[in-house]
């Protein structure tokens, strides 16, 4: 028993001092983001196989790139950062400078490694709060374990974070509370951004690494959608030359807006709300998973987490509604997508296009 005790104090911090767990549903309209350029000051965070690429400098990099592009497009969304410089923050308040501030989108931004260098790509993944890690001695657990083992680097961390041990998979235990709405809207937000950067220019391997789930301390303390990016590999020989390069980073934090843009454009949507007005494309391509003559929200567990879904009314056919994902700008970009739906979740999905709230011939 007495294992647990520090464990319900640091249940007990988190639920009473930041009342985090307090909120509801949260807001899906999109007024203020916090960018968190991981790492910094002391903390390095992952080196290159030569230690001259840091990923402090990465981060800070593509955050700024990032929200540069966000106020470009969407001037009334206001952008901050975690740290602009190259100093120290502790996790906690990372994201409670998102919490306090009241934001409604927390992105942090990391780059992974391997235990051994390697010559080929690796890729992205995106991370959520949540999942149960502790026991899993994978790639994931360890990304959990090292983005956690930041605090190390903080004063008095022991005491700071209630016995919280960064090495001890039982302590893991406190972050498996989640807000269910909050984790739905971070899992929409992480499927649009995976499947903007999968895109490129660091693309990966054939095997999409995917949204992960882990007890994330760096999320833990948000209470906003919020997400974890970890860009690609500083010792993969192939990534690193995209990760290295102003050029490359400047085309990441694109790939990241056209993620944020997705989303964005989903939740308001979904909530009528009006967005910027933007060029319309007069031909769109979207994958067609389900249809039916019922109504489903785009938030149903059937659509298994992934963002931009959508519908079109049929009303002549036998089915009047036809349930779509994904929304992209040539029929190459959908079926690219559309494949890596029917190898997980829907085998029998496809791509149509539509124009006006219509649907058209894909060609």
């Amino acid at each position: 028993m007495k294992k647990l005790i520090p464990v319900l104090m640091v249940i007990s911090c988190i639920c009473n001092s930041y009342a985090i767990f307090a909120q509801s549903i949260p807001s899906t309209s999109i007024g203020k983001i916090v960018i968190d350029p991981g790492h910094g000051g002391h903390d390095p965070g992952a080196l290159s196989p030569d230690r001259k690429l840091r990923e402090k400098d990465i981060n800070l990099s593509v955050a700024r790139y990032l929200g540069g592009a966000i106020r470009e497009s969407y001037p009334d969304i206001e952008v901050l950062y975690t740290r602009s410089s190259d100093v120290a923050v502790d996790l906690d308040k990372r994201g409670m400078l998102a919490t306090e501030g009241h934001a409604d989108l927390f992105i942090s931004i990391h780059v992974n490694s391997t235990r051994k260098s390697v010559t080929v790509p690796l890729g992205p993944e995106t991370w959520v709060f949540g999942g149960d890690r502790s026991l899993r001695k994978d790639d994931s657990y360890e990304v959990v374990l090292k983005e956690n083992e930041v605090i190390k680097f903080e004063e008095n961390y022991r005491a700071k974070y209630e016995g919280f041990d960064p090495e001890n998979p039982q302590s893991m235990i406190v972050f498996n509370f989640q807000k269910d709405a909050i984790t739905r809207q971070s899992k929409i937000l992480a499927t649009c951004i995976q499947q903007t950067l999968r895109s490129g220019p660091l693309k990966g391997n054939s095997k999409d690494r995917g949204m992960k789930e882990g007890g994330l301390m760096v999320l833990a303390y948000c209470s906003m959608p919020a997400i974890l990016v970890e860009l690609g590999f500083i010792n993969s020989a192939s990534d690193r030359k995209i990760l290295g390069s102003d050029s490359g980073r400047k085309k990441l934090a694109r790939q990241l807006f056209l993620g944020f843009d997705k989303y964005y454009k989903a939740v308001t949507q979904e909530n009528n709300v009006t967005a910027s007005p933007r060029k319309a494309v007069e031909k769109q391509y979207r994958v067609q998973v389900m249809a039916g003559n019922e109504k489903i929200h785009a938030t149903s567990a059937v659509f298994k987490g992934y963002g931009q879904v959508d519908y079109i009314e049929c009303p002549e056919q036998k089915y009047k509604y036809k349930y779509t994902i994904g929304n992209f700008d040539t029929p190459e970009e959908a079926q690219e997508f559309c494949t890596q739906l029917r190898s997980k979740d829907f085998p029998g999905a496809f791509v149509i296009a539509v124009q006006e709230g219509k649907q058209v011939p894909v060609k």
